[in-house]
């Protein structure tokens, strides 16, 4: 009995040995990660996010240990960012946090290689490691956009979506230098907590100078730089040259849209909401998307009388069905004119949800685990809707539709003209009140910088409001609560100054190519260094 007791006691304690650090480490990265992300209140912590994993990775831990629990750890974390997936499919949701967790391991593997050799080496071979690391994270990123199981949701960069200072950048270089600068800054910081605690401490010379670190100060001039075009910019206000339009946003809050006992119901919501916004006279009146209960250009009757009597257009997020294919479409109805015979169609159906992609449509059974599927036909490029407002002044407006705009490779194209204004129109009401509307509201900050245009967002639960081209959120409509997440209907008054290309959008992701040469250069010098040259006898 006493010898079963102390081997059950020696085992705990060689378990606890094992993967207590690791799971600490890890789970502390992830944590602080999940605050920093919206709707967290914390988005400080991108600044010191990877610090605990940095400090554990340092001591070499054995590789089953760090596997087991960067893949534990980042399993859990992302079932907290995407859990509100389960609204609509648990097993769908579990599926899609396996796939992106996978995606996120490869930086973390080669920075458990890289972080030993570089921490103790001299200031060159520090620095390879650092822009390495944070080139690689890009990288990654850019990767998750790519494919058709490709998911780039909250990549790191959003986490600022309310800090628009930081932001002063991605006209530029895309949101990729925020993530960047994210990974660099953690890197330097923790780099000078070692000179402080380690590196100090064996260096022969003492003084004043002993204490400084070079990758501190060159990280704090790589932060006044993010800042630079706000310090620079002109205080001449671009308001005067600007065109305002005034735009009329229905969130109806649909539930099961398609359900015959629910068709009017939701039909009397979007028409009693649409006549309130039309005696307001705003210039344009906008629906979120698939709104219409029915194909809009089988069932238009009830929507041309709706324009025609309340005298504006409407820009609607509908299906159209022609020759047996169905489309996620928006269209735009004309007060004189009726239905327009040109209209959008969504260039990026969401896996599982609008389409299964090839070869998995073969897998028997695959939708009974992922949920209802729907059988929509991929567009092919933009749409330009031409909108006047009461001056009779003209407005460009591009739609994209529901998660399209978290592929930056897409929305980059998106034709530019004077006076553009991207509507973001979106259906976030299948995931319920957790988060997800917000998550993806701040991809929405960060495509107003990369295009240098206004952003106008109708969601069907939440989230609705427009952001300026500086990337600062103007409007936001809650409820009395303060909540994102309510049925209503409001006026904006959109300001949408004189549109210009940016540098990202003439230029595209030009960052993320010099990020893969700085990633294979880092490789190979760190390859070279022995993992023990510059670690004490």
């Amino acid at each position: 009995m006493r010898t079963f007791y102390h081997s059950y006691r020696l085992d705990c304690i060689l378990f606890f040995k094992t993967w207590s650090p690791g799971i600490l480490a890890t789970g502390s990265t992830f944590l602080l990660l999940y605050l920093a992300q919206p709707p967290g209140e914390f988005p400080e912590a991108a600044y010191f996010f990877l610090v605990p994993l940095l400090v554990w990775l340092y001591f070499e831990p054995k590789s089953k240990a760090i596997y087991v629990s960067l893949i534990l750890s980042g399993f859990i974390y992302n079932i907290g960012l995407i859990g509100w997936i389960r609204h609509v499919s648990p097993v769908g949701m579990l599926l899609a946090c396996l796939v992106v967790t996978i995606y996120q391991l490869p930086w973390f593997i080669i920075a458990s290689r890289w972080v030993y050799k570089c921490a103790d080496g001299p200031f060159g071979v520090r620095f390879s490691g650092i822009f390495g690391l944070s080139a690689l994270w890009v990288t990654i990123e850019w990767a998750r956009s790519l494919f058709p199981l490709g998911f780039p949701w909250c990549p790191l960069s959003v986490t600022q979506w309310e800090r628009p200072a930081l932001l002063q950048l991605v006209p530029y270089a895309g949101g990729w230098i925020v993530s960047f600068f994210l990974v660099f800054f953690n890197l330097c910081l923790a780099s000078y907590l070692h000179h402080l605690l380690v590196r100090r401490r064996r260096q022969d010379r003492s003084g004043y100078f002993s204490s400084m670190c070079p990758d501190f100060y060159i990280c704090m001039a790589f932060f006044l730089i993010m800042l630079l075009p706000l310090i620079l910019r002109s205080k001449k206000s671009e308001l005067a040259e600007s065109v305002s339009v005034k735009v009329g946003v229905c969130q109806p809050y649909l539930l099961n849209k398609w359900a015959p006992e629910n068709i009017a119901h939701n039909k009397r919501t979007l028409i009693e909401q649409t006549n309130v916004l039309s005696s307001l006279r705003p210039d344009l009146i906008v629906w979120p998307e698939a709104s219409t209960p029915y194909a809009v250009n089988l069932d238009r009757g009830w929507v041309e009388k709706l324009s025609k009597e309340g005298d504006t257009p409407i820009l609607a997020g509908a299906i159209i069905k022609e020759n047996e294919l169905s489309y996620n479409s928006v269209v735009k109805i004309d007060p004189l004119h009726g239905l327009e015979q040109e209209w959008y169609a969504k260039q990026v159906l969401v896996p599982f949800g609008e389409h299964i992609p090839a070869p998995l449509s073969l897998i028997p059974g695959l939708t009974r685990l992922v949920g209802p599927v729907g059988n929509f036909t991929q567009g092919n490029c933009f749409h330009s809707f031409t909108v006047a407002n009461e001056y009779n002044q003209t407005i460009s407006i591009v739609p994209v539709i529901c998660y399209e705009d978290i592929f930056p490779g897409l929305v980059k194209d998106v034709p530019v003209n004077q006076n553009t204004l991207l509507f973001v129109t979106t259906n976030d009401a299948w995931f319920g009140e957790e988060g997800c509307a917000e998550q993806h509201a701040s991809h929405s900050v960060i495509r107003a910088l990369e295009l240098g245009v206004s952003v106008l967002r109708c969601g069907n639960a939440g989230w609705s409001g427009w952001i300026s081209p500086n990337g600062v959120i103007r409007e936001v409509m809650r409820d009395q609560d303060e909540s994102v997440y309510f049925q209503g209907a409001s006026v904006l008054e959109i300001s949408v100054p004189p549109s210009k290309n940016t540098f990202y959008s003439k230029r595209g992701d030009y960052f993320v190519a010099l990020c893969l040469v700085l990633v294979i250069f880092s490789s190979y010098f760190i390859q070279k260094i022995k993992p023990t040259a510059f670690r004490p006898i």
